[in-house]
């Protein structure tokens, strides 16, 4: 799994080509050649004609969470752990420094179990999520 890292802020053109095209269609299609399932929140470039015109014309199965529904976003408890790995260290100076932790926890920490665990985390929380209508569980 290869980590990206940019520059900026993300627009839908960049989103669809590097991200989606360049990123996840060939891991995805090489690590689960059976098919796999997608996940995206409602963020405009998520949403956008743009990425759901590739979705489409790439096959990809996909399927948007709600807003205020980080328990349904296994990526968010990656995000959490990004952060508090990051936060927990030797004061960073430089964005070198900055990129080289970032890449330091991708190498040694994410792993097919930590994102399997992550995924399953989905199902101990699903039904309260429900009942809250799509707001955050608190787990």
């Amino acid at each position: 799994m290869r980590l990206m890292i940019f520059e900026g802020i993300m627009d839908v053109e960049f989103y669809v080509t590097e991200i989606l095209t360049n990123g996840l269609l060939p891991f995805v299609r090489q690590t689960f050649p059976d098919g796999f399932q997608s996940q995206q929140d409602n963020d405009p470039k998520h949403t956008s004609n743009r990425a759901k015109f590739f979705m489409e014309e790439s096959d990809v199965n996909w399927w948007i969470t709600p807003a205020e529904s980080p328990d349904l976003k296994p990526i968010e408890l990656l995000w959490q752990e990004l952060k508090h790995f990051v936060r927990n260290t030797v004061k960073l100076h430089t964005k070198d420094e900055l990129v080289n932790r970032i890449a330091q926890l991708w190498q040694e920490r994410v792993d097919p179990e930590k994102c399997s665990r992550y995924i399953g985390h989905l199902q101990s929380v699903l039904a309260i999520v429900v009942a809250r209508q799509g707001k955050a569980s608190g787990k």
